[in-house]
C-alpha cells in the first residue's frame, strides 16, 4: 500500500487463497479452485502439492500415465498466481520466493527452477519462518525509525502448512532479525492428516460393505476431499459426518474428535520433536520464549494448538493470520531487495539466518573402502558462511579431481542426499602426486551453496564441472518456459516429456573417486575465508565475533593468571593476618621469620587511649603458656 504497510490482493475469482492444483486438460491449464473442481471427476489429470517431490527426478504420481517435472507444476502455479498482479501494481512484478526452511539444496534449486520456467524476475528467497518473523515484526512496530525503544524478544514460529512442518527460533531486535535455531520436515503437512482420515473412513467403510474405495482413484479423490472437510469441521466441533460412496455402495460415517486425535498422535509426536530439537539447537528452554505464533491452515486443528501451547505455556499471537503470514513477510523482503537493486533508502533492517542442513563430501575410507561423509559446513551455521578444505592428487600429472557433495547429519554417505557431482579441471602440468587441490565452499544469506576451487599457491582458480544428478537442465528450462508462455495442454507436455527422455543422456550409477581430505583442515577445524559480498554484513560481523580456538586459548590464559595473581594477593593477606598458618614458610615482605622459622609480627603502630588492663596482648603464636 501507499502507507508502507503490505496488504493482499485478491484473485480474479474473488479469493486471497488459491488451491494448490494444476489440472491438465488436452489444449489447455487450469488452475488453482477451477482445477480442484475439474479434478474430481478426472484425478489422473491433476496434481497437487508438488513442492515435496523437488529434486526427484519427477512428480510422484504420473499425469495421464506420463510423468512430468515437478518444477513445471509449480511453475503453472506460480504463473497463475502473477499473471494478474500487473494490473493492481502498475506492471510485471520482481519477486522474492518464500521457501520451506527444510528444504535442502536441490529442492531449493527446485523451487528458482520453477520461478524461471514461469519467467519470473526472482529478486532472493527467504525461509518461510523467517518471513514470518518479519510480519510480525512490521506489526510490533519493530522496522523503523520509532522502533529504537522496544526491547527485543524471541519468537517461536510453528508453521505447519499442507505439505511441510517448518519450525524456527527468531531473536527480534529494533532493526535487527537474527534465526536462533530453525529444524523442519519436508514430508509432514497437512496432507497427511488428509490421508490418515481418509484411511480411516476407508476401513470403516470396508467393514461394512466389503469394498475398499481406495483402488479407484475416482473414490480416493473423493474421499480426501471428504476428509479435508471432515477435518475443518473437527476443528470447530466434536463429531463431523462423512458421506462416502463407491459404486451403489454408500455410508454416512460419524467420526469422533477423539478418534480423529488417537489415529494421528503419532503425526502430533513428530511435530513435537522437531519443536524440542529446535529448542535444544538453540540452547534454550520453552520458558524464553516471548511469543508463538502459529502459521499455515494446519495450524487450526486443536490437537496442534494444544500440543504447541502445553509447551511453551503461551498463547499463539492473536494479530497474525496463519495464511497470510508469510506472505506479508515475503513482500517485506522483496521491497528491501528491490529498494537495494534500485538503490532506493530503505528503513535499516539486519536479517540472519542459518544453516538446517550440514554439508559435507564423501570420501572413502582407506581400510574398509567404506564412504564416509566428511562434515565441512555444519548444520546451525550462520549465513553466509564458507570453509576451505584441502584436498589431494592420487598420481602424478594428474588433469582432473573429483569430489561428491552430500547433505545431512549422518556419518555414513549413503544415509545422506546427494546434492552434486563436482569435478575440478585445469590442473596444472607436471603437478606430483599429494599436490594439496583446496575446495572453497560458501552458503549464500539466502541459503544457495556456492563451490569454487583453487591452488594454494597464487589462488590460481581451476574450472569447475557442476552434475546435479537430478533436476532439469537449461535445455529443458528453456523448453519447458517457452511451453508454459504458450499455455498448451497436455498433448504438448507429453511430447516434451518424450523429447527430453530421448535427449537425456544415461547416468552410470557409479560412485564419485574423492582423494583423502586433509582430517585437520576438512573435519576438525576447517579455515574460514573472507565472502566477496563488498562490504561486511551484519552475518559476517556476527561470523568474526564467534568464538574460534585462538580466542579460546586467550581466555583460558587470562583465567588462568587472574587465578593465580588472586590466590597470590589471597595468601599474603592470610599471612599477614595469621602467620601461624604459614606453612609453607615462604619469605613473604613485610614478614619476619622468627629463628624457629616462623615469622614475627610487625610491631603495632597503633596507640590505645584504654588502660593498661583493657589494652590487647600482642600475640605472635598460638602456643599456650606453660
Amino acid at each position: 500500500e501507499r502507507s508502507g504497510r503490505t496488504a493482499m490482493i485478491r484473485n480474479p475469482e474473488g479469493d486471497l487463497l488459491v488451491p494448490n492444483a494444476v489440472f491438465f486438460d488436452d489444449d489447455e491449464l487450469l488452475f488453482g479452485r477451477t482445477a480442484y473442481n475439474a479434478a474430481a471427476s478426472q484425478p489422473q489429470r491433476a496434481a497437487d502439492c508438488a513442492k515435496r517431490d523437488f529434486g526427484q527426478s519427477a512428480y510422484s504420481r504420473a499425469i495421464d500415465g506420463q510423468l512430468v517435472p515437478a518444477e513445471l507444476i509449480e511453475a503453472c502455479l506460480l504463473k497463475d498466481l502473477c499473471a494478474h498482479l500487473p494490473d493492481a501494481l502498475g506492471g510485471p512484478p520482481a519477486v522474492v520466493l518464500a521457501v520451506p526452511a527444510a528444504f535442502d539444496q536441490a529442492q531449493r534449486r527446485g523451487m528458482i527452477d520453477a520461478a524461471r520456467i514461469a519467467g519470473l524476475d526472482v529478486l532472493g528467497t527467504i525461509n518461510d519462518p523467517l518471513a514470518t518473523a518479519l510480519a510480525f515484526a512490521e506489526v510490533q512496530g519493530y522496522i523503523g525509525p520509532e522502533a529504537a525503544a522496544k526491547p527485543g524478544c524471541r519468537v517461536l514460529i510453528f508453521d505447519l502448512g499442507g505439505g511441510k512442518l517448518d519450525v524456527s527460533i527468531v531473536e527480534i531486535k529494533p532493526g535487527r532479525l537474527r534465526t536462533l535455531g530453525v529444524k523442519g520436515d519436508a514430508q509432514l503437512g497437512g496432507r497427511d492428516w488428509d490421508v490418515r482420515l481418509a484411511d480411516y473412513l476407508a476401513e470403516k467403510f470396508a467393514r461394512e460393505f466389503g469394498d475398499d474405495p481406495r483402488y479407484d482413484m475416482v473414490s480416493v479423490r473423493r474421499l480426501l476431499a471428504s476428509a479435508e472437510e471432515a477435518k475443518h469441521t473437527l476443528t470447530a466441533r466434536g463429531q463431523a459426518r462423512v458421506h462416502v460412496e463407491r459404486h451403489n455402495d454408500a455410508a454416512d460415517i460419524v467420526v469422533q474428535r477423539h478418534a480423529f486425535e488417537e489415529a494421528t498422535a503419532d503425526l502430533v509426536d513428530r511435530a513435537r520433536k522437531v519443536a524440542d530439537d529446535v529448542v535444544a539447537q538453540a540452547g534454550l528452554a520453552w520458558r524464553d520464549m516471548s511469543h508463538l505464533l502459529l502459521v499455515g491452515g494446519a495450524t487450526r486443528m486443536p490437537m496442534i494448538a494444544e500440543m504447541i501451547q502445553s509447551a511453551t505455556n503461551l498463547r499463539a499471537a492473536a494479530m497474525m493470520h496463519a495464511d497470510e503470514a508469510v506472505a506479508r513477510g515475503a513482500a517485506l523482503y522483496a521491497e528491501r531487495m528491490s529498494a537495494a537493486r534500485e538503490k532506493r533508502p530503505a528503513p535499516p533492517l539486519e536479517i540472519t539466518d542459518m544453516t538446517a542442513h550440514s554439508v559435507g563430501m564423501s570420501w572413502k575410507e582407506p581400510g574398509s573402502q567404506r564412504a564416509e561423509n566428511v562434515v565441512l559446513i555444519p548444520r546451525g551455521a550462520e549465513l553466509p558462511c564458507g570453509t576451505t578444505s584441502r584436498l589431494f592428487t592420487e598420481v602424478d600429472d594428474q588433469t582432473s579431481l573429483d569430489v561428491e557433495l552430500l547433505e545431512g547429519e549422518s556419518r555414513e554417505a549413503d544415509e545422506c542426499r546427494p546434492i552434486a557431482r563436482i569435478s575440478i579441471g585445469g590442473l596444472p602440468a607436471e603437478l606430483q602426486a599429494k599436490s594439496v587441490i583446496e575446495l572453497l565452499c560458501q552458503i549464500t544469506p539466502e541459503g544457495r551453496l556456492q563451490v569454487k576451487a583453487q591452488l594454494p599457491k597464487g589462488r590460481h582458480p581451476l574450472s569447475i564441472t557442476v552434475d546435479r544428478g537430478s533436476g532439469l537442465s537449461d535445455t529443458e528450462l528453456a523448453d519447458w518456459r517457452k511451453l508454459l508462455e504458450g499455455n498448451l495442454g497436455l498433448k504438448a507436455i507429453h511430447a516434451q516429456v518424450a523429447k527430453h527422455a530421448a535427449n537425456r543422456p544415461q547416468r552410470l550409477p557409479e560412485q564419485a573417486t574423492v582423494p583423502a581430505p586433509d582430517s585437520s583442515e576438512a573435519t576438525a577445524q576447517p579455515e574460514a575465508f573472507d565472502l566477496d559480498v563488498g562490504q561486511d554484513s551484519p552475518s559476517d560481523r556476527i561470523q568474526k565475533s564467534r568464538t574460534t580456538p585462538k580466542k579460546i586459548a586467550i581466555l583460558l590464559i587470562g583465567y588462568l593468571v587472574s587465578a593465580v595473581l588472586g590466590l597470590t594477593i589471597g595468601y599474603y593477606i592470610l599471612m599477614f593476618l595469621r602467620p601461624e598458618l604459614n606453612v609453607l614458610h615462604l619469605p613473604l615482605p613485610g614478614l619476619r621469620l622468627h629463628a624457629s622459622g616462623r615469622r614475627k609480627c610487625p610491631p603495632s603502630r597503633r596507640t590505645s587511649a584504654l588502660p593498661d588492663r583493657f589494652a590487647p596482648a600482642k600475640v605472635c603464636s598460638p602456643r599456650r603458656a606453660s
